[in-house]
C-alpha cells in the first residue's frame, strides 16, 4: 500500500527552567527520532499515556507547531520546507479534529459561519452546496446551520467539528482524542461515523488515543508511543495477540474492557 505520510527522524524539543529562581533552561525532548509511515486509506492509531507526545506529533505533522529537526513527507514532498503559500495549500489536504468539542468551536459563530469560513479562506466555489453536502454526511441537518454551538450536545458538536475538518475535502485527518470528552454510547456513534466517512471519502486517518479498546475497534495498525519514542508498531490484531514491548503489555493490561 502506498504511503501518504512519511516521518523521518523527527525531533521536537522544548526548553524549560530548571528551578523557580533559575534562568537556566534545560531541553525537554517531546519527540525523539520518530520514524513512521502512514499508508494511504488506513486508520493508524497512535496510542500512549497522557504526556507521551501523541498530540505533539499530530501537531507537527500538520505544521501547527514547528518540529525541531527531521523530515515530514506528504505525498512525497517535505512539508517542513513549504513556504506560506504551499502551507496554505497543504491545509486543504490535511486537517485536524480536536479533542474537546466544547472548546474547539467558536461560540459566537453560527454553524453555517463555522463551516463557511475555511471555504471562504481558500476561495472555494459552490460554498452552500458543499456545506449542505458535508452536514448531511455527518448526520446533521440544514436547520442546524442557523444555530450556535451551545445549542448542541457534545456528540453533535463533535459531528460539527468533523464536518468542519472535512468541508475542504482533505485526504488526511489527524483525530486527536476525538471522543475522550463524550459518553461511551455517543463515542461509539462518533467512531462509527469516522469509519463510515473513511470508506466513503477514501480518507487516511491518524487516530490519537490513550484507549486501546477503542483503537482495536477502529484501526488497522497501531503505533505505541512512550516518552517521545515509538516502542512498537504493527497490525492491530498482531499487537493485541502478541505485544512485544513491556510498555504495550502494560497498556493492554491496565485498560478496562469496553464493549462497543
Amino acid at each position: 500500500m502506498e504511503n501518504l505520510v512519511e516521518i523521518k527522524d523527527l525531533y521536537k524539543t522544548y526548553s524549560e527552567n530548571t528551578g523557580l529562581f533559575s534562568s537556566k533552561k534545560e531541553p525537554v525532548h517531546a519527540l525523539e527520532g520518530i520514524n513512521l509511515e502512514i499508508k494511504k486509506g488506513e486508520i493508524l492509531a497512535l496510542v500512549g499515556e497522557s504526556g507521551c507526545g501523541k498530540s505533539t506529533l499530530g501537531n507537527c505533522i500538520l505544521k501547527l507547531i514547528e518540529a525541531s529537526s527531521g523530515e515530514i513527507f506528504f505525498k512525497g514532498e517535505n512539508i517542513l520546507n513549504y513556504d506560506k503559500k504551499q502551507t496554505k495549500n497543504f491545509r486543504k489536504s490535511a486537517q485536524m479534529i480536536f479533542q474537546n468539542p466544547y472548546s474547539s468551536l467558536n461560540p459566537k459563530m453560527k454553524i453555517e459561519e463555522i463551516l463557511n469560513e475555511p471555504l471562504k479562506i481558500h476561495r472555494e466555489k459552490n460554498i452552500k452546496e458543499r456545506v449542505l453536502e458535508i452536514v448531511s454526511m455527518c448526520g446533521l441537518n440544514q436547520n442546524d446551520l442557523k444555530k450556535y454551538p451551545h445549542e448542541f450536545s457534545g456528540g453533535q458538536r463533535q459531528r460539527i467539528a468533523i464536518a468542519r475538518a472535512l468541508v475542504l475535502k482533505p485526504e488526511f485527518i489527524v483525530a486527536d482524542e476525538p471522543i475522550s470528552a463524550l459518553d461511551v454510547s455517543i463515542a461509539a456513534q462518533i467512531i462509527n461515523l469516522l469509519i463510515e466517512l473513511r470508506e466513503k471519502l477514501n480518507l487516511t486517518i491518524l487516530f490519537i488515543s490513550h484507549d486501546l479498546n477503542i483503537v482495536r475497534y477502529i484501526s488497522t495498525r497501531i503505533a505505541v508511543l512512550n516518552k517521545g519514542k515509538i516502542v512498537e508498531l504493527g497490525n492491530t490484531d498482531e499487537i493485541f495477540a502478541n505485544p512485544k514491548d513491556d510498555y504495550t503489555k502494560l497498556l493492554l493490561g491496565s485498560i478496562p474492557k469496553i464493549e462497543l
